[in-house]
């Protein structure tokens, strides 16, 4: 039987202006203390749930991180980075600032989201698991649905949907996005 203390408190997911953040390992072997395990079985079935709590706190899971992940669990960094590289939510990279689904769903693929996904590659240089180089946004393509076909083409900045997207629609909002990132720290730099 797996034993994992889950009484601790929820993390917070990173807010939309800090969505890029470095790892701190102390805080990666703080999160895992709670995982304790009988036998070699038990801490392989305690890796995904391990590199899990660390990409939804960082945004994704370096290599360092993998590391103590793997020698927490007496396992070996080959064995975390299969995992990690085998599921297609795991980031090994940190994520821009803002990240970006767009739905390629067939709803979506039918009403346009190709144009979108050009749009990115044209305007910002950015394919599908890239981020732009001043690492404000990351984009994902979503080849699955994101559930709300009747807004289709649909895509999803930070934790906000936006139906109806169109490749100027799409200019704007990425645009919006990264002036809101800037004025928050002209803001925070002003106001202290």
């Amino acid at each position: 039987m797996v034993q994992s203390n889950h009484t601790h408190a929820p993390r917070p997911v990173p807010s939309p202006y800090t969505g890029r953040q470095d790892i701190d390992l102390d805080v990666v072997r703080e999160m895992l203390s709670h995982f304790t395990y009988n036998d070699h079985e038990e801490a392989q079935e305690l890796i995904l749930s391990a590199c899990q709590e660390i990409n939804e706190h960082f945004g994704w899971v370096s290599p360092e991180a993998a590391e103590i992940v793997a020698e927490h669990l007496g396992t070996t960094t080959t064995r975390v980075f299969a995992i990690l590289t085998f599921y297609a939510d795991f980031r090994t990279e940190p994520r821009g600032h803002h990240h970006m689904l767009l739905c390629h769903g067939m709803s979506c693929y039918v009403m346009g989201s190709n144009k979108l996904v050009q749009t990115m590659k044209d305007t910002y240089g950015v394919a599908d698991g890239e981020t732009t180089a001043d690492d404000q946004m990351s984009v994902q393509v979503a080849n699955f649905c994101l559930g709300v076909c009747d807004r289709s083409p649909v895509v999803k900045i930070d934790d906000e949907y936006h139906g109806h997207v169109t490749p100027e629609s799409l200019t704007e909002l990425v645009n919006r996005a990264i002036e809101g990132k800037h004025s928050m720290q002209e803001n925070e730099a002003t106001h202290g």
